[in-house]
This record gives C-alpha cells, sequence and structure tokens, in this order.
C-alpha cells in the first residue's frame, strides 16, 4: 500500500503564508516500493546540498543553515521513513519549519531557495480528488465501498442499504399505492430490479447529499442500466466497473475505480478549459503571464490554470503585479508562477494545478476572471 500525506488546505493555507530567511522546497520522484526507498533519500540529500549552496552564497547566517541541516537529519535518518513511501515526496524547511508529505501524483525533482515556500507542484495532490465511493451493486448483495487515498479502500455503513433484491421488492418504498401495486404484482424481473434500485438509491442519498466525491458503479447489466436511470445522485460516473462485483474485494475495486476517477477528473477539466473558451470575447480570461499576474495581484481571478513543471526565477510587485524576470535561480528571487498561485490562493479562486498541455491558451499559465483587468 501506497503511504500518502493528502496536504490538506490548512496545510497549504499555513506553508503559503510563511515568510523568512532560507525557505528551502524540495521535491523528487518516489516509489512505494521499499527497495528504491534508497534512490529517493539520496536525491532529497542531493538537493539539500544544493539548496544550501545557494543559501550559503547569499551570505545567509551561519546560523540558520546548521538549524537547517540539522533539522533535516531528522528526515534523512528516519529508516522508517523511507521505508514507506509513495510516488513522490516534498520537503518543506527553514529555521523553524519542517514539513513532508508523501505524493501520490508522479512529480518531477525540483529545489526551491527563497524567502517562501514553494507550493504550486504540492497543489497537484489537491487539484482533484483522490477519493471516491464505489457502488458494488447485484442482485445477491450491495456493498458501499470508501475509496480514499490515505487510507485502505473499506465498506461503509449506510442505514436502510437493501440487502439484497429478494428482501426488498417487498418493502413499501413510495407512497404511490398504485405503483406499489403494480410492482409487486409483476413478474418482470426488470420491474423488480427498478424497485430493488431505487431503495438503494433511497438509502444513500443522506449519505451522499453532502458529498462531493463521485460514485462510480460496479455491476452487470441489465441492473447496472436500470440504476442509473433511478440514481438521483448528480455525481454518479459515466463509466462503470464492468463484471460481477461480488467476486471482487474492496481493494479490487478500489483499484478497477483510479481509472474511471480520471475519466472524472479529464471531464471536469474539460469544464473549466470550455468556460475558459467562453470567456474569450468576454475578456474575461488571460493568457500572458503578464497578465496572469497582474490579475492575480488584484484579486480578479476566478480560476486559475498552471504549469506544475514550469518555473520563471524573479519577482512580482506587490502593488502593480509587474513581474521582473531574472536569469538566475537563486535565494534572492522566487518563483514567479508560484508567486501567482498564492496570490490567487488568497482571494478563493479555484487552482488547477495541471500538466503544461491541460492549460489552455499554450502559456505557462491561463486564468478566467471575476472581472476585467487593463493595464495602466
Amino acid at each position: 500500500m501506497n503511504n500518502i500525506d493528502i496536504p490538506t488546505r490548512e496545510d497549504i493555507e499555513t506553508l503559503s503564508g510563511v515568510r523568512a530567511p532560507g525557505c528551502i522546497s524540495l521535491y523528487a520522484p518516489a516509489s512505494p516500493k521499499g527497495t528504491e526507498s534508497e534512490n529517493t533519500r539520496i536525491e532529497i540529500k542531493s538537493r539539500l546540498r544544493a539548496a544550501v549552496q545557494q543559501l550559503e552564497a547569499a551570505g545567509t547566517d551561519e546560523e540558520l543553515v546548521t538549524t537547517i541541516n540539522r533539522s533535516m537529519d531528522r528526515i534523512l535518518e528516519d529508516t522508517e521513513f523511507w521505508r514507506h513511501q509513495s510516488n513522490s515526496i516534498a520537503v518543506f524547511v527553514n529555521g523553524s519549519t519542517l514539513t513532508s508529505f508523501r505524493l501520490p501524483n508522479n512529480l518531477l525533482g525540483f529545489t526551491g531557495v527563497s524567502d517562501r515556500f514553494d507550493i504550486t507542484p504540492l497543489l497537484r495532490a489537491t487539484t482533484f480528488m483522490h477519493s471516491a465511493f464505489v457502488l458494488a451493486l447485484a442482485q445477491n448483495s450491495v456493498r458501499l465501498i470508501d475509496v480514499s487515498a490515505e487510507s485502505p479502500a473499506r465498506e461503509a455503513t449506510v442505514p436502510g442499504l437493501p440487502k439484497d433484491l429478494q428482501s426488498t421488492v417487498a418493502l413499501d418504498l413510495t407512497n404511490d399505492r398504485e405503483t406499489l401495486a403494480h410492482l409487486r404484482n409483476s413478474e418482470d424481473p426488470k420491474i423488480r430490479m427498478l424497485e430493488y434500485s431505487q431503495a438503494v438509491d433511497r438509502a444513500l442519498r443522506p449519505m451522499l447529499a453532502d458529498s462531493n466525491r463521485p460514485l462510480i458503479l460496479a455491476a452487470t447489466e441489465p441492473l447496472s442500466s436500470i440504476f442509473r436511470s433511478a440514481c438521483t445522485f448528480p455525481g454518479l460516473a459515466q463509466s462503470t466497473i464492468a463484471g460481477n462485483p461480488e467476486e471482487r474485494s474492496a481493494g479490487e475495486l478500489a483499484d478497477d475505480a483510479a481509472p474511471i476517477l480520471d475519466e472524472v477528473h479529464a471531464a471536469e477539466l474539460a469544464v473549466q478549459t470550455a468556460r475558459f473558451d467562453e470567456g474569450t470575447p468576454q475578456e474575461l480570461v488571460e493568457r500572458t503571464l503578464a497578465g496572469v499576474a497582474r490579475a492575480a495581484t488584484f484579486k480578479a481571478i476566478d480560476t486559475l490554470f498552471v504549469d506544475i513543471d514550469h518555473h520563471v526565477a524573479g519577482l512580482v510587485d506587490e502593488l502593480t503585479g509587474a513581474i521582473t524576470r531574472s536569469d538566475a535561480e537563486d535565494a534572492s528571487n522566487y518563483d514567479v508562477i508560484d508567486e501567482i498561485v498564492r496570490r490567487a490562493l488568497a482571494s478563493d479562486a479555484r487552482v488547477f494545478a495541471v500538466r503544461a498541455a491541460d492549460v489552455p491558451g499554450d502559456g505557462a499559465a491561463a486564468a478566467i476572471l471575476r472581472f476585467a483587468v487593463h493595464p495602466d
């Protein structure tokens, strides 16, 4: 099992708000296979060494550098920590902070050194939800599986959830007595399956009502199509886990759900990209890095798209949002794109931390605006 730490909104806000000399952000690819963990530890150690050299070149206080090295020794020497990894690791350290995350995403290696932490790659883990519910529906059983990146898949307890079709068809499921009489007297198995599906849907409603997780169906035909016709939950994924769900464990169903969850994420991104395209004639989009930086500074961004692998060294003016680029990545600069992300988050914008191909407009950043911002 992968050991995953999904950062919370509070985690990100805390890291985003730090302003202090000697903030080091380290990202490295990892592997859940314990035999490969030493490679990740070596890369983090190498990146730390390069970061410390930047601090020393910038004239950073020796005591601060010593404190950072000592803090990192706690992680580098923690055998258990390195034995249990995921697909990437992120470490944030300065004179008073030491925070690490084992992430489910495949991130590129990166070293950031400035007076603030680089949070953009970290946001890849929060851009799309890594959890869902899987409804394993068969005529002889019903299970709701809680799928989460943070813990093993498990069966959730749902009050009133039917046990099977046979024991359900006699239940009083509706106030429409005429319909009830028809269902009870009908010998059509599809009518019985509809009644069964309606009962399952009713039982799920209270649990799903306040959930923003997708519901993924695992069922065979014709029950699969019949349940879809009865389901009232708008978050039901379009694709179905095929085959008899009774033959799969909770963990196997979670594995089967992963590609469908990817489809859900792709569909969500497509909706936001369409919004970007629709906003173009209304001057409510920005395609250039300079325009996006200005919009972020004036709290005008509704939705921000950024390439998590693209970094631009420089500074962003606090009042105007004007970008000053730098040819050198050193402790006196920071990542411009990361600063844009930070300002967008501070104004409650939604941030899509994605790959380059998924940023509309073919740039490193793009934005849907709340209102138009024109250069002076």
